[in-house]
């Protein structure tokens, strides 16, 4: 039977574990971020069709993000392209198409090299 003492440092320690998992990302960061695709693609996508076929995409690309810790530098990246590139003329059929017209106008530059950087060293 374990004393009260390793008990309290066990308890201390799985605490410290979920803090941790928690800082990473975690269920709420990926539903933060699956609500942010949804917001994202609704304001970008061109007709109900692409506006699913970004959700589908950026969700996909989310639960990634979130498994490497990047949930924040990727919601960054989406205000971005919401501000910058949705606001006008310019509606998307894909999530790449954000890219590309961020690369066009160039805008979000520094947005996409954080997330690329958060990206490359997890």
């Amino acid at each position: 039977m374990a004393s009260r003492q390793s008990l309290g440092c066990l308890a201390i320690a799985v605490l410290a574990m979920c803090t941790w998992m928690g800082c990473k990302g975690g269920s709420g960061a990926a539903a933060a971020l699956d609500k942010r695709c949804e917001q994202l693609a609704k304001a970008c996508g061109d007709k109900d069709n692409h506006v699913a076929k970004i959700v589908e995409e950026c969700k996909q690309a989310a639960k990634q993000q979130v498994e490497k810790g990047c949930a924040d530098k990727t919601t960054a990246i989406y205000d971005c392209y919401e501000k910058e590139l949705c606001g006008g003329t310019d509606k998307v059929w894909a999530l790449d198409d954000l890219r590309v017209l961020a690369d066009r106008h160039k805008k979000c530059v520094a947005e996409r090299t954080a997330g690329g950087d958060c990206t490359a060293t997890k």
